[in-house]
């Protein structure tokens, strides 16, 4: 007798059981990462996570309190992702460290951009809790940004201006496209102007 065809997308109940929390956690964020490509945070759909998890809803809402607590461990593990194409690998002069991590940032914005200007800009419902995963983000970038330009003790001024820099780089890096401006270009004019914004001296 012909076994019925399994819905797709869903997992065998059998496979769902033998699954540790650690692992279910990790598949759930990992199928939000998939969707977040296309879809801005706060429009994913937990009904259609749960169905790509082969689970019910209610059961997802066993490995996240709520529906919050999922968005923000979606997006925690995307900007972890953001960082880990955003890298400096020590390796080389200053300018093509920098090179590095600014073509990693620029590039990965440039293929998420509706996504990114959700996140960055704030349509992800206002929770503090995601402001300050964005905030953490921008924060490690800019740390590695001024230690490989060779900023041993960063004024506070330099530290300013790497934050700064990192939102034309966003500004830049989104608006882009519409000027059909290739990444390499944008890049290296962006450090231009950050090696100079660096070296200038602080007000005061």
């Amino acid at each position: 007798m012909e076994m019925a065809a399994r819905p797709a997308g869903r997992a065998p109940a059998s496979s769902a059981r033998r699954k540790s929390a650690t692992d279910r956690r990790a598949e759930l964020i990992g199928i939000g990462l998939r969707l977040l490509v296309d879809t801005p945070i706060h429009e994913l759909s937990i009904d259609q996570v749960a169905e790509q998890a082969g689970i019910s809803r209610g059961l997802l809402f066993h490995y996240f309190d709520t529906k919050a607590d999922y968005y923000v461990a979606v997006i925690d593990a995307a900007a972890r992702r953001m960082l880990d194409q955003a890298k400096d690998s020590g390796v080389g002069t200053s300018r093509e460290r920098l090179r590095e991590i600014a073509m990693g940032l620029t590039a990965f914005i440039r293929r998420r951009t509706r996504n990114y200007v959700a996140l960055v800009r704030g349509a992800t419902g206002g929770d503090e809790r995601v402001a300050e995963v964005v905030r953490a983000a921008r924060s490690e970038l800019s740390v590695r940004l001024l230690h490989a330009a060779g900023v041993v003790t960063p004024t506070a001024w330099q530290q300013l201006t790497a934050r700064g820099w990192l939102a034309m780089v966003e500004e830049i890096a989104i608006e882009g496209d519409a000027h059909d401006f290739p990444t390499e270009t944008l890049v290296d004019r962006l450090l231009d102007n950050l090696v100079h914004s660096l070296e200038a001296p602080g007000p005061g």
